[in-house]
């Protein structure tokens, strides 16, 4: 009885210590958040975001329209920002926990210093990356788009929003 009662205790201990390691990577600290705007609509055009400290963030996602379960192209453009450690994009269902959707974006372009690039003091940098939206059981559904910019200070968030719609097909 004695060591069913140590094991039990191990396990719960085990996990424990699981759940407190993970639950950073699922819902990281936000150090700042960028106000939503709600009048852009990604769907239809690429969308921007500025911090309150300073800095911008600019989101284009394609196809047009953002299409569930088909591969999607996505761009996210900084302006005035210090590179980041690391820019990921989490795709969160608004009113429907649709689970894990994080996907790493990859830098792609820096200011060479050239004529016609941005001044070193508003660094532009470009990060691109690929990511799928899954199917849901609803026909109208509301995402968040969170770019999320690993910086020294903290996560800063850009949240965009923008709704996808399933087109069913005719029998």
């Amino acid at each position: 009885m004695l060591l069913w009662g140590l094991v039990a205790v191990l396990a719960l201990a085990v996990i424990g210590v699981v759940l407190y390691k993970t639950l950073p990577l699922l819902h990281p600290p936000i150090a700042e958040r960028a106000p939503l705007d709600a009048g852009c609509d990604v769907r239809r055009s690429p969308c921007a975001v500025r911090f309150d400290s300073g800095g911008g963030v600019r989101l284009d996602i394609r196809p047009r329209g953002i299409p569930v379960v088909h591969p999607l192209q996505v761009e996210v453009v900084l302006d005035g920002l210090s590179p980041p450690r690391r820019v990921e994009l989490d795709l969160v269902g608004v009113d429907m926990d649709m689970g894990y959707n994080r996907v790493a974006l990859e830098l792609s372009s820096v200011p060479t210093g050239e004529p016609g690039d941005e001044p070193t003091d508003a660094r532009t940098l470009t990060y691109r990356g690929g990511a799928m939206l899954p199917i849901c059981v609803r026909d109208r559904m509301t995402w968040e788009a969170r770019v999320l910019l690993h910086q020294p200070r903290g996560i800063l968030a850009a949240p965009f929003r923008f709704e996808t719609v399933r087109v069913r097909q005719a029998p």
